[in-house]
């Protein structure tokens, strides 16, 4: 009798397993709040915005290059070109060195200067410090560094006072930055460039006679 009732209440057991088993209105619908029928949610997307690129840069670039105070009237502005490699450890601090040259005609000699060509060319390298003023990857940035470069007077511009010369500066800019993923970094650069020991033109050597630049250069971040 024993035996009979214990197979009884086995046999009850698997029969309410299967039944429960065959029936889906228990389960809780997958992404649901549980209400059967209901449909999935969809998945939701952020847009999250990149701040600026860190690691080595290479540009390359054109401009002008011009001079102030006594040497403004005696050099017309002219063609400037240049070519940066740097790193950026940080999204703020980046740290380069530069090459830059320029081409310039000297005003006193009339239309074509003294020469076929250029009658001043410079060639010249720096290293620089950038601090970015925002973490963002259009970045606005203030620069400084120290410098050497070479003028090369050509033609009859000895007649009018030039010379060639080794001299140093010191360049005081300010610039904006693009970083176009990592891709493509546009970079536009406006600097001011104290002279020091500067012999090449007949001025005082003193900060009003210095030189400006502006460069737009087309690189990469990697």
């Amino acid at each position: 009798m024993k035996s009979v009732i214990r197979m009884g209440l086995c046999v009850a057991a698997l029969w309410s397993g299967a039944a429960l088993a065959g029936d889906d209105s228990w389960k809780q619908p997958y992404g649901g709040s549980g209400q059967a029928g209901q449909d999935e949610p969809r998945p939701v997307y952020r847009t999250v915005e990149r701040g600026a690129d860190t690691g080595l840069y290479v540009l390359l670039g054109g401009g002008t290059d011009g001079y102030t105070g006594q040497l403004a009237p005696e050099l017309n502005p002219g063609f400037a070109y240049g070519a940066t490699v740097g790193v950026k450890p940080s999204k703020i601090l980046g740290l380069e060195l530069g090459y830059s040259g320029g081409l310039n005609d000297i005003d006193l000699a009339g239309p074509g200067g003294a020469a076929d060509g250029a009658d001043i060319v410079r060639n010249g390298a720096q290293a620089a410090v950038t601090l970015g003023l925002t973490p963002t990857r259009l970045q606005p940035y203030v620069m400084g560094g120290i410098g050497i470069e070479h003028f090369n007077v050509r033609g009859a511009g000895q007649v009018f006072g030039f010379q060639d010369d080794t001299s140093g500066y010191v360049p005081a800019g300010v610039g904006l930055r693009y970083n176009i993923g990592r891709l493509l970094t546009a970079d536009a650069r406006v600097n001011y460039n104290i002279p020091f020991e500067q012999d090449f033109a007949p001025v005082d050597n003193n900060i009003g006679n210095g030189r400006y630049q502006a460069l737009l250069q087309l690189g990469g971040t990697y």
